[in-house]
């Protein structure tokens, strides 16, 4: 039997292109909306440790995705109702107000794509954030890292729906202490 080389070649060939097109990722520009919950409730200032009341969280994101790859720049606001305060050991004391925090990051991800609808995501991120605690104190360029997990669902091929996971971490300023928090957010992906 003989065994033809340029046949092998070019089977080959399509075998490649048509697993590549069914398991492809979408590329192009996006926009990303999310709201969700803050899952802590402790932030501590150089004197004083405030407790809240889990709050809420929304954020919308610009982004390109290339195959797996994403690049975006987030904007992410948290706000939570103040609840105690105490210094040290001492007992709480009831305080009105709210902790508001606002981050500006630039966040890369990486995302698993198969033959099936959902799709699993890692992302880091960096930047920064302003901490406004009631009407007393700010501090308006503190570091912050995050770190992220999410299961989304490709709801066509421009849609994308997911909950996401949220480690949040901000270093220590001239008025509060480092503090990390987590959140589960829901989002929404629309890839252009």
């Amino acid at each position: 039997m003989k065994y033809n080389t340029n046949t092998f070649l070019k089977t080959s060939f399509l075998l490649t292109f048509f697993k590549l097109a069914l398991f492809a990722a979408p590329s192009g520009v996006y926009i990303e909306l999310g709201a969700g919950l803050s899952l802590d409730d402790v932030q501590e200032t150089k004197s004083v440790n405030y407790v809240y009341n889990r709050g809420y969280i929304g954020s919308i994101a610009l982004g390109f995705q290339i195959d797996t790859l994403r690049v975006e720049l987030e904007e992410r606001y948290k706000k939570d109702d103040l609840y105690s305060a105490s210094i040290g050991n001492s007992s709480s004391i009831k305080v009105d107000g709210d902790l508001i925090s606002n981050s500006q990051m630039l966040n890369l991800y990486y995302s698993g794509y198969n033959s099936s609808k959902l799709i699993s995501s890692v992302g880091l991120g960096a930047g920064i954030t302003s901490l406004e605690l009631g009407e007393t104190l700010k501090d308006d360029t503190i570091l912050s890292l995050q770190g992220m997990l999410s299961v989304g669902y490709g709801i066509s091929d421009s849609f994308i729906a997911t909950t996401k996971y949220t480690y949040f971490f901000t270093s220590q300023s001239d008025s509060f202490k480092a503090n990390s928090d987590s959140a589960i957010t829901f989002t929404l992906r629309y890839i252009f």
